[in-house]
């Protein structure tokens, strides 16, 4: 009972995703996301270690989230996949969200259950899956931007969004080394319910409203 929120809230908001998208190449992406997410995780567990003793270190702690959990695992599973198909274009941008929602449906659990006693703190059961979550929103639509002026030569809408890309990527793992350290508790709760709630409005107002950038 403890880890059922954090295992299904990305399965039900991709099922979600797939009932109302008329495309269902997106049941395919989900498939070969959520055996990627098997597949890295069987790796890491039998080549490396998830319990770790963390150093009180603001950068340190930093650098091993952005790398370990929310930045590099997502843009190498999606270059991967750009680089691997051989579909349209468009297709593979629009991929990233299914693609990257069921890598992390696998991933995600098993970093948090694997990371010892921590697993079972709030933040880990709760609020960690919905920063995840809410990350792959956000990212999802920065892609799509990135491209989109790519497409039209706007290379300043290009370089914006990718700047807002790695601070989306950055916000949660800031926000768990706030976590981890102990670090302004309460601007930590703060910003966390305003990332959160802010990727999850955009997420649902534009699926309820036709303009998904994922098929």
């Amino acid at each position: 009972m403890y880890f059922l929120f954090m295992f299904v809230l990305i399965p039900a908001v991709l099922i979600y995703a797939s009932l109302k998208t008329e495309n269902k190449i997106i049941n395919l992406l989900i498939v070969i996301g959520g055996v990627c997410g098997v597949l890295v995780s069987a790796i890491t567990a039998v080549f490396s270690y998830m319990h770790r003793i963390p150093e009180y270190n603001f950068f340190s702690n930093f650098v091993y989230y952005v790398l370990r959990i929310y930045g590099l695992p997502m843009v190498l599973l999606f270059l991967v996949h750009i680089v691997c198909t051989k579909d349209d274009r468009l297709v593979r941008i629009k991929a990233f969200f299914p693609l990257v929602a069921s890598f992390y449906a696998i991933y995600m659990p098993y970093i948090i259950v694997s990371s010892g006693n921590s697993a079972y703190a709030f933040f880990s059961l709760f609020i960690k899956p919905v920063l995840v979550l809410s990350m792959i929103f956000l990212c999802s639509r920065l892609v799509f931007n990135m491209y989109d002026g790519f497409a039209k030569k706007f290379i300043g809408k290009m370089i914006v969004n990718g700047i807002l890309f790695i601070a989306a990527v950055s916000f949660p793992a800031v926000l768990e080394t706030m976590w981890l350290l102990h670090i302004l508790i309460p601007v930590y709760y703060a910003a966390a319910v305003l990332y959160g709630s802010g990727a999850l409005f955009l997420f649902f107002r534009e699926s309820r409203n036709g303009n998904v950038y994922f098929f």
